[in-house]
C-alpha cells in the first residue's frame, strides 16, 4: 500500500511539476522598430517586448541607433532596465518614447526631440530628451537644471507655433500597446 501511495504521490508531483513549468515559461519577446527621418540621418527605435500584466507591452531592451544615409551607425543610446523583479520573466526598461520630432532651431540647426514617459502619473513621468543628428544627446528636460542652450533651442522649435519647425514627426505610444487581437 506504501509504494502505491508512492506512486500516485509520485504521478501527481509529476503533472504538477508539468503544468507549473508550462505556466510559468516566459513570456515571448516581441521584436518592435519605429524610424524617423531627420535631415540626412535616420533615427530608429528599437526594442523586444513582452506583454506585461496582461495589458501593456513593457520592454526589456531598446534602443535608439542614428544612422548616415548609407546606414552607418552614427550614434546610438540603449535604455538599461531597471533589476529584476521577483516574479518577472525580464529585467523593464523605464523609458519610453511617446513621439520623436525631427525638428529646426531658429538657427537652422537639425535635433531629434524624444518625448519620454514612464508610464506614472506625476511631474517627472514625462520629460524630452535632445539628440543631434548623429546621436549625441544634448540635454534632457528630466535634469530640472543646467538646461544647454542646444536643449533650449529644441524646446522653443517644438513650441513655436508662429513658425512650423517640425519637419518630421512619429507619435509612438502606440509603440508599446498590445497589438489587435492578441
Amino acid at each position: 500500500m506504501f509504494q502505491v501511495f508512492s506512486k500516485k504521490r509520485i504521478a501527481l508531483q509529476l503533472l504538477t511539476l508539468a503544468l507549473t513549468g508550462t505556466a510559468t515559461a516566459a513570456a515571448p519577446l516581441e521584436p518592435k522598430t519605429e524610424n524617423l527621418q531627420c535631415a540626412d540621418s535616420r533615427v530608429e527605435l528599437h526594442a523586444d517586448c513582452f506583454l506585461y500584466a496582461g495589458h501593456m507591452l513593457a520592454c526589456t531592451r531598446q534602443s535608439l541607433r542614428f544612422a548616415s544615409a548609407d546606414g552607418k551607425t552614427l550614434g546610438t543610446r540603449v535604455f538599461k532596465p531597471q533589476p529584476i523583479e521577483e516574479g518577472d520573466d525580464y529585467p523593464v526598461i523605464e523609458e519610453k518614447v511617446g513621439s520623436m520630432s525631427c525638428v529646426e532651431t531658429k538657427d537652422k540647426q537639425k535635433l531629434v526631440v524624444a518625448s519620454m514617459f514612464n508610464g506614472g502619473n506625476c511631474a517627472q513621468c514625462e520629460w524630452t530628451d535632445v539628440y543631434t543628428t548623429d546621436g549625441k544627446q544634448v540635454g534632457s528636460t528630466r535634469e530640472r537644471k543646467d538646461r544647454s542652450a542646444a536643449l533650449t533651442a529644441a524646446m522653443e522649435a517644438v513650441k513655436d507655433k508662429q513658425v512650423n519647425r517640425v519637419l518630421n514627426q512619429k507619435q509612438l505610444r502606440a509603440f508599446y500597446q498590445v497589438p489587435a487581437g492578441k
